[in-house]
């Protein structure tokens, strides 16, 4: 059973120790050597949490990302959105998508460290389209991992979804950050694309290794001095590693 996540009070001497030594990392940005992040945004679906396509074996549901999907391949490039992808899914096989991820959905056990790890350096800021489309008001609730983030931003409710720009500037002004001193991390590349576009440096998280991705994820960050990632249980299907963009 995994360590409990401590409370995370305001004003305790914790969280004053994050803040101190976030203080710390932005003063040191003046040397061209330092790294310039000073915030990461996570997607939630995919990043944090698994796919369902990773947590529902039944025969004949739908692969996703996992074996060359063709419409979810549509997804990726932006020709379909992923609330309709899934839309369709529970059409066709006659089931409550949201009931499902519900159901099936829990923080990645490579997640937990890496939160710590970021909250500690940067500010860990979640930036998600759809996790209230599916969960309902409240969702944060449901995964106490969600302490540790700084803010809890829904694309839908900023009025812009992703992966329209407008909804990355609209990000980065609600924490206060200019676009080019943000990380966002996605496992859509069409995500990744709108960020960019805005200078955001990114991340392509890839869900058929997810222990490495998340190994990427802190090294952009500039945390890669602390623990690894564990990596999951059982085989890991080692794939070429994203890099990071940014201008």
């Amino acid at each position: 059973m995994p360590e409990p996540l401590p409370d995370l009070d305001p004003h305790g001497w914790a969280t004053r120790r994050r803040q101190a030594v976030r203080r710390a990392a932005g003063a040191r940005s003046a040397d061209p050597a330092a790294p310039r992040i000073a915030a990461v945004l996570l997607d939630i679906g995919g990043v944090v949490i698994p796919q369902l396509a990773e947590t529902v074996r039944s025969p004949g549901f739908p692969r996703g990302p996992l074996n060359g999907d063709e419409r979810y391949a549509a997804v990726q490039r932006g020709e379909l959105g992923e609330r309709e992808y899934w839309r369709l899914v529970g059409v066709e096989r006659g089931i409550d998508i949201a009931a499902l991820w519900q159901e099936r959905s829990a923080v990645r056990e490579e997640v937990r460290a890496a939160l710590g790890a970021l909250a500690s350096r940067v500010r860990l800021v979640a930036f998600t389209n759809d996790m209230l489309h599916f969960f309902g008001h409240g969702w944060e609730d449901r995964f106490p991992e969600f302490r540790l983030f700084e803010r809890l931003l829904e694309a839908s409710v900023l009025g812009v979804l992703k992966p329209a720009p407008e909804a990355y500037l609209l990000a980065a002004r609600a924490i206060g950050e200019p676009p080019a001193r943000c990380l966002f991390v996605d496992d859509l590349q069409t995500n990744i694309d709108g960020a960019a576009s805005v200078g955001m440096a990114t991340r392509l998280f890839d869900v058929r290794d997810p222990s490495d991705s998340w190994r990427a994820v802190l090294a952009d960050a500039g945390v890669a001095d602390l623990p690894p990632v564990p990596g999951p249980r059982g085989r890991v299907v080692r794939t070429a590693r994203a890099g990071v963009h940014g201008r």
